[in-house]
């Protein structure tokens, strides 16, 4: 009976944090987008919100080649690229 409990709390564990893993990973977080202007090279408000769960690239509304980003990290530089919703 010693011999069958480490290996039962072993796999209730592991079964226990697969679940815990599985569920934060399927909550889409939305964030304001950035995009970086091609006239100023300054990181700009796209007046819409992505997420930063992987999935395909969010794309600007108004031209679906800029992808878009984070929050600037400085005035000309804009954050990690962010995925559709």
């Amino acid at each position: 009976m010693k011999k069958l409990i480490l290996p039962v709390t072993l796999l209730l564990l592991g079964t226990g944090a697969a679940f815990a893993t599985k569920m934060n990973s399927s909550k889409r977080i939305l964030v304001d987008a950035y995009r970086i202007d091609a006239v100023s090279g300054r990181c700009v408000t796209a007046n819409q919100k992505c997420s930063t769960v992987q999935s395909d690239p969010c794309t600007w509304n108004e031209n679906s080649s800029i992808f878009l980003h984070d929050a600037p990290l400085t005035q000309t530089m804009c954050g990690d690229e962010l995925y559709k919703p």
